[in-house]
């Protein structure tokens, strides 16, 4: 999520309070010319600063507009397959009824030629990429989507 979502994700979750740079600033230990900075050049907000405005603000930034719930019972006895993790995102897609790969590729901020390497060739994804599927899906256990259910092997 860049600055420019962030402040308008918490102005639509809090809308009684206008909610300016300056309080963000405020809340991270930064110079509103520092935030400002960051919203000029797009930048990512990392998952840390999203916890602590979470936390001053009393809202939950991840909330998913899916009801999408992936969560398989674990034996933790058992080594957890790394290997197609692929798979799973494409049983995730499936789930979520997402089935044209250009919207679903758009929802997590990737090129169609990523999602297809995520898939078919079983690249592991970034932490941005990560986080983006945590925000779209907030119910899907993200450990069963990277490391699988030992059931499944």
């Amino acid at each position: 999520m860049i600055f420019r979502e962030l402040q308008a994700r918490l102005q639509n979750l809090i809308p009684d309070k206008k909610i300016s740079q300056t309080d963000i600033a405020n809340v991270l230990n930064m110079t509103r010319a520092n935030i400002s900075l960051r919203v000029k050049n797009n930048s990512e907000v990392t998952v840390s600063e999203l916890q602590k405005l979470e936390q001053h603000f009393g809202v939950s930034l991840y909330k998913s507009s899916l009801n999408v719930v992936l969560t398989p019972k674990y034996k933790l006895s058992v080594q957890y397959e790394l290997d197609n993790w692929g798979k799973r995102l494409l049983k995730l897609q499936v789930a979520a009824n997402i089935l044209d790969d250009k919207v679903f590729a758009k929802m997590l901020g990737i090129s169609v030629k990523r999602l297809d390497a995520l898939v078919r060739k079983n690249k592991y994804p970034t932490g941005e990429e990560i986080l983006a599927i945590k925000t779209h899906f907030a119910d899907t256990n993200i450990d069963w989507l990277l490391f699988g259910d030992p059931e499944e092997a």
